[in-house]
């Protein structure tokens, strides 16, 4: 079960021949996942599921209407292109309303390998088997995820627009525990091909985590120099994605905004150190080749792109370079306000780093806290990306230079504003299957309280 481009534009065609709307819009998504899961040493689930959403949006004078169906009939396709014109005439008018943009062209992006939509229940087994035997062997109990996923999704419009594209990603992830529950480790990551997922390699790292981590002793939260290794600072720049956006900073709404007025783009916020850019092309993480997830206002990347962001063009951005703000995204909306080019945020997100390793910044380390990555965060206050969370999955105290010992997990109340200020030294960069970015040296990390979590 698959879809092609002419497959696509069949179905888009065909809903269209409905419409009865001056506008309406077509998001497909076909989805073909497998998965084996695993808990307490064994297999738990393995299966395999299809989806299939077609979002049919129809718009005009202002307002719009969409439903969501996974029939491709062409009875269930009349019934939801009616339903949707239905909605659009019961709607509100919408204020911010754009029109549907007109052909655009968009750029290759390669995503799609064979090899990942071909993988099976087999393919994923030795991975699953290398963790179960590493745990069985040193007395630890392993649970996890392994999963390969092929993506066909298309958009379409009256107006001509089309765009089409077919993605894989592969993930793999594990958690160990001791036998007496004190200390757990974690490793995973994800990948466009499921042959470079180094399952086996991840499991020896969650397992040596769980057990340097087990008995950790007490100590005082404050601020401490942390070294985040690069799950922990993809953890808390997913946040500052959010916040690139240049109509809440000139609205006043961001940490992004000057104060009084305007936005601070040309300024210097973050260390000499702190380059940040969207780069949909990037084998590592590639993204579509439009920005959002297309017709009906689905969401992209952390929250960024739908709306009147769906459909632009995906492209390479730089948003900081050596700490000075270079852009901010805009979408149609607020750039026909202001006077300005729309600019998406495509997704691609990669930090520039440094050359070493997460022991190199141990090693220059007089005294610190090793924090694997984070969890359960929430904002605390938006209008300087603050955030509050718990450590997870092993910290260690560092002193002169090496690791001193396991310590209890805490939580923090800070913000990537402050991290991305204070940054002492870098790795360099690695994929997390989100975002490529280094792990982070960074002084007076502030630390609230103790967690009871493992």
């Amino acid at each position: 079960m698959s879809l092609t481009r002419e497959d696509a534009r069949r179905l888009a065609d065909r809903v269209f021949s409905f419409s009865k709307a001056p506008e309406c819009e077509v998001f497909l998504d076909l989805t073909h996942a497998g998965h084996t899961r695993f808990a307490a040493n064994d297999v738990t689930t393995s299966g395999t599921a299809r989806d299939l959403l077609v979002a049919i949006t129809s718009r005009g004078e202002g307002r719009s209407g969409t439903t969501r169906v996974n029939d491709v009939e062409p009875d269930a396709l009349k019934q939801a292109v009616a339903r949707s014109e239905e909605m659009m005439r019961a709607a509100t008018v919408d204020p911010e309303f754009v029109a549907a943009l007109g052909a655009q062209t968009y750029p290759d992006i390669p995503s799609f390998h064979d090899g990942t939509r071909k993988a099976g229940a087999l393919e994923r087994r030795d991975g699953v088997a290398a963790a179960l035997r590493i745990a069985r062997q040193r007395k630890l109990s392993a649970s996890g995820f392994s999963e390969n996923t092929t993506r066909w999704t298309a958009i379409a419009n009256k107006k001509g627009n089309f765009g089409f594209h077919a993605s894989t990603a592969a993930t793999f992830s594990t958690t160990m525990r001791t036998e007496d529950g004190s200390g757990s480790g974690w490793a995973g990551m994800g990948a466009p091909r499921f042959a470079e997922i180094p399952a086996a390699q991840l499991a020896e790292r969650a397992a040596k985590k769980a057990e340097s981590s087990a008995k950790p002793r007490d100590i005082e939260p404050g601020r401490y120099t942390v070294i985040l290794e690069p799950q922990a600072v993809a953890d808390l720049l997913a946040a500052l994605v959010t916040a690139l956006s240049r109509r809440t900073a000139d609205e006043g709404r961001s940490f992004f905004s000057r104060p009084g007025t305007g936005n601070r783009i040309g300024e210097k916020v973050f260390a000499d150190s702190v380059t940040i850019h969207s780069d949909p092309f990037d084998a590592r993480v590639p993204a579509r080749p439009w920005v959002g997830e297309g017709a009906g206002g689905f969401l992209g990347f952390g929250g960024v792109g739908g709306g009147s962001f769906a459909g632009l063009p995906a492209r390479k951005t730089t948003w900081v370079e050596k700490g000075v703000v270079k852009s901010l995204s805009v979408d149609r909306y607020w750039a026909e306000r202001s006077a300005v080019e729309p600019l998406p945020y495509s997704g691609g997100f990669v930090m520039e780093g440094g050359t070493g390793t997460v022991d190199d910044l141990i090693a220059g380390t007089e005294r610190g806290l090793v924090v694997t990555r984070f969890w359960y965060i929430r904002s605390v206050n938006p209008q300087n990306i603050q955030l509050t969370g718990l450590t997870r999955d092993g910290v260690w105290l560092v002193e002169k230079g090496k690791v001193a010992g396991a310590v209890i997990n805490l939580r923090f109340n800070d913000s990537p504003v402050n991290l991305l200020k204070n940054v002492e030294a870098m790795s360099a960069p690695v994929s997390t299957g989100e975002m490529v970015v280094p792990a982070i040296k960074a002084r007076d990390f502030l630390f609230t309280s103790r967690s009871d979590a493992v």
